[in-house]
């Protein structure tokens, strides 16, 4: 399965990157962002086994890594990686857009 990543899921994960390099280093930063990556491999494998939110778009399921929440959906052969959201937001206003 291609994953694909929308412009907004990727400025999530350089807010992520920000965050994480300027509050807990370099080597945190890396640590946290390949655990993301590494989620999104699993998802890539078996992404049905993952629960269903219709209510934030069509299609929309999501996995858990940390303290965020990856939100995706699947299109035929692609795994689209929609956001990257910190689970304290109110994900509803986050994807009115």
């Amino acid at each position: 399965m291609i994953i694909d990543l929308t412009e907004a899921a990727l400025q999530d994960l350089r807010s992520i990157r920000d965050y994480s390099l300027f509050t807990w280093g370099e080597e945190q930063e890396q640590k946290y962002l390949d655990g993301i990556w590494a989620k999104f491999e699993t998802m890539s494998a078996d992404p049905e086994r993952f629960r269903r939110r219709e209510k934030w778009f069509p299609g929309c399921r999501f996995a858990v890594h940390g303290k965020h929440v990856i939100l995706f959906r699947i299109e035929g052969k692609v795994l689209q990686i929609v956001r990257v959201l910190h689970g304290s937001m109110d994900l509803g206003s986050q994807l009115e857009d």
